[in-house]
């Protein structure tokens, strides 16, 4: 019985780690070059940046060896490092004879001055003085303080103002006698400080009908007044208003005299229940022209005295 052949078995062993570490070493060659371009490239922004045109000039003038070099080097002597023959060109130290190779002297920016070392457009025209600032400098600084004081001063102003405004509604809701001329005193605040307005009411008023002289009513709301804005250190301001009824002979006292001699005799009133005159810098009359109730020009409510706690800006 023929004896049955046995094929021979091949086993190919590979190293796949091999190719596989190849495979993946190729990156590190194209990263280093572009890590390389990128280096020279900020190399190249940076000397831009530094160097002057001059110099930049004599840096193309280096890499372009058909040129003369118009630039002189970082040297200091009378030749400046190099070589010149009978016709002045520059020439290398093995040159033939009278024949002579121009070549162009590299750049030496380690020889910059003080003032070349600053980036090319952005000198300053004017130093900044031994051991300080510069004038621009300290002109912004003291713009803002002066700007924080401002501030700080209209915030301490406004907070006196709103207390004044507290103190007379304090002391018209606790004081019983002041009852019936609570409706008589109107309070706001305006853009130029704290309005204070004591009106008339149907059958309470501050003063007899057609005069300037205060009764005893007027005389306990001025008191009052002067209690709440007496601490603060604003300016006053009084203005008097009537109605519209006029004066059977307003060529010769009418309105406008009211109205001024009302403010005139609340200034007085004020004065004596113990404000600074100093403090008050207006005193005027308005007539008719300024209503509070302008629906109903005869209402009593128009008949009032308005005085005004002035800011700083205003009062001036």
């Amino acid at each position: 019985m023929p004896r049955k052949r046995i094929e021979p078995t091949i086993i190919i062993k590979r190293r796949y780690g091999e190719e596989e570490e190849e495979h993946n070493s190729a990156w590190k060659l194209a990263y280093a070059d572009f890590v390389t371009a990128m280096m020279t490239f900020f190399l190249i922004m940076w000397l831009m940046n530094i160097t002057t045109v001059e110099q930049r000039k004599g840096i193309a003038d280096y890499f372009n060896p058909v040129a003369l070099s118009q630039s002189n080097s970082g040297a200091d002597g009378m030749l400046a490092g190099r070589a010149v023959d009978k016709t002045g060109a520059l020439s290398t130290p093995n040159a033939p004879g009278e024949h002579s190779v121009p070549v162009a002297a590299p750049p030496v920016v380690a020889s910059l001055g003080e003032s070349d070392r600053e980036p090319a457009g952005r000198k300053d025209p004017m130093p900044n003085p031994p051991g300080g600032k510069s004038q621009p400098d300290r002109d912004a600084r003291a713009e803002l303080e002066a700007l924080l004081d401002r501030q700080t001063a209209a915030l301490s102003e406004q907070q006196g103002l709103e207390k004044a405004e507290r103190d007379l509604r304090t002391a018209l809701e606790t004081m019983p006698e002041l009852g019936a001329l609570a409706g008589s005193v109107v309070i706001e605040q305006t853009s130029v400080g704290l309005r204070v307005q004591l009106t008339d009411q149907a059958k309470v008023s501050m003063y007899n009908v057609g005069s300037a002289q205060m009764n005893e009513q007027g005389r306990r709301l001025m008191r009052l007044v002067a209690g709440a804005v007496a601490s603060s250190p604003n300016r006053l301001s009084i203005t008097g208003h009537t109605d519209a009824l006029g004066y059977a002979d307003g060529a010769k006292y009418g309105n406008w005299e009211l109205s001024s001699d009302r403010a005139n005799a609340a200034r007085r009133e004020l004065i004596a229940a113990g404000v600074p005159a100093r403090r008050i810098v207006r005193v005027e009359g308005r007539a008719d022209l300024d209503h509070l109730d302008a629906a109903n020009p005869l209402a009593p409510q128009n008949r009032r005295i308005s005085i005004t706690l002035l800011k700083a800006a205003a009062g001036e």
